[in-house]
């Protein structure tokens, strides 16, 4: 998540890394002067920058507005407003959650399905302390496109909109299908039992592939134990969904088991984040080249 403050003199969006309990308001951007006049851009409207723009980072690139069939990084699915208080929502406060949660359901809408079935990460917009003190409480919520799931990966410029990608018989452009595993120590046999995942071509050398996320419940943030016990089972039956079979059917199956990504982020926990992401794995040393969908009891595609 990251914070935009916007400068109609010049069209200019600040966007400033945030991770963290930083102080969002010491963006190094020019003030506006006498006081700032807030303008959103409209849904629908993509940002482009010659910075980097990441989940985790703590840089301050300029971004502008483009047209969507021009490289950007971020497309806007929807903006709000904060509750008055004597200052910016920090990371943690009720104000900042709602809002994530909110800008969720904009990017859901937007996509036509869940957002977390993209390879995709949520950006949020905040004003920086000044515009905060001059009256500012619009944020921004936009959508950014990545290659991994470890939110340290950044955002790839692309072109084109990506309104209704993920809904079904959409184009699918940002959907989750096939991935490669980047972890280490595999165990005897073959298996991660934590790891990143890389974008795949499900024609090229893959050991996974998507079946689904899994909503936690709200509260306080969940140890690796908690995770597990609430996910496993749930990540397991959407690993034998995916393959068209019942869970005590996969369970049988040696050769393919569910992963899941843990919220190891005790700030993106804060914010509001709360979906782990779930995948079919294989072992490294069997490594295959087509989908998995449907195979039931059949041997994997090596």
């Amino acid at each position: 998540m990251r914070r935009i403050v916007l400068v109609t003199a010049a069209a200019v969006l600040l966007l400033a890394g945030c991770s963290g309990a930083g102080d969002p308001g010491t963006n190094a951007g020019p003030s506006p002067s006498p006081s700032p006049v807030e303008v959103l851009p409209a849904v629908g409207a993509c940002l482009t920058s010659g910075g980097t723009i990441a989940y985790a980072d703590k840089a301050d690139p300029v971004a502008k507005e483009a047209g969507c069939d021009t490289p950007h990084k971020l497309e806007v699915v929807g903006t709000g407003r904060f509750p008055d208080g004597a200052q910016v929502p920090g990371w943690g406060s009720g104000a900042l959650r709602a809002a994530y949660a909110e800008c969720g359901r904009a990017a859901t809408a937007y996509l036509g399905a869940d957002w977390h079935n993209g390879w995709l990460f949520l950006h949020i917009g905040r004003p920086s302390s000044a515009d905060w003190a001059a009256g500012a409480r619009g944020y921004v919520c936009g959508i950014a496109e990545f290659e991994r799931t470890d939110w340290s990966a950044p955002a790839v410029a692309r072109t084109g909109t990506l309104k209704g990608d993920l809904a079904p018989g959409g184009p699918g452009k940002v959907a989750q299908r096939c991935a490669a595993l980047i972890g280490r120590d595999p165990d005897p046999q073959g298996f991660y039992d934590g790891a990143s995942q890389k974008r795949a071509d499900c024609a090229t050398l893959h050991d996974a592939e998507y079946a689904g996320s899994i909503e936690q419940p709200d509260g306080v943030y969940p140890a690796y134990e908690s995770q597990q016990a609430f996910v496993g089972k749930r990540c397991d039956a959407l690993v034998a969904s995916l393959l068209g079979l019942t869970p005590q059917a996969l369970s049988r199956r040696r050769d393919v088991r569910g992963l899941f990504t843990y919220l190891d982020d005790q700030s993106e926990w804060q914010a509001g984040e709360r979906s782990n992401r779930c995948y079919a794995t294989v072992a490294q040393s069997h490594k295959i080249r087509a989908s998995v969908k449907g195979l039931g009891t059949g041997p994997l595609p090596y």
